[in-house]
């Protein structure tokens, strides 16, 4: 009886942290808000702000937050005035294509976007990943939408 007890006990642990990771704010504490901080406002120097304006343009194109999360993002962009030269890394590797459709639904409510349109799915994450391209390639898709190309 003491054996069952604990591994119920143990199995309720686990479920309740698997669970808590499958929230966009926890994803996003987890493995955005270092850099980006927990409200999206960003780090001077690091990491740009992940709301403003330019994210208006930028949203344009459904796929494009896909593929920062998916692809990644290199290089020099500017965001509100301030120029960012860096990396932000991919994140196919550590999260499922179900955990980045709910991180990038975080990400557009934490953008005031949340309402517009429909939530993203784990298939739309898929097809992102499946297409080519990397860092510099997303860099290259951000400049084309904010020029209006």
């Amino acid at each position: 009886m003491p054996r069952l007890r604990r591994a119920l006990l143990i199995c309720a642990w686990v479920c309740q942290t698997v669970g808590a990771q499958t929230t966009g704010a926890t994803l996003f504490e987890t493995h955005c808000s270092a850099c980006h901080q927990p409200d999206g406002s960003g780090t001077v120097g690091l990491a740009p702000s992940i709301k403003g304006d330019h994210w208006k343009a930028l949203s344009k194109d459904r796929q494009y937050l896909l593929s920062v999360l998916t692809k990644g993002l290199s290089g020099r962009i500017e965001v509100n005035g301030q120029v960012f030269i860096g990396n932000m890394p991919s994140f196919s590797a550590q999260l499922d294509d179900a955990a980045l459709a709910i991180l990038a639904q975080h990400v557009r409510t934490l953008q005031g976007h949340a309402q517009q349109g429909d939530a993203y799915s784990s298939e739309e994450v898929s097809v992102v990943r499946q297409l080519a391209g990397g860092p510099p390639q997303t860099r290259q898709r951000r400049q084309a939408l904010l020029s209006g190309n």
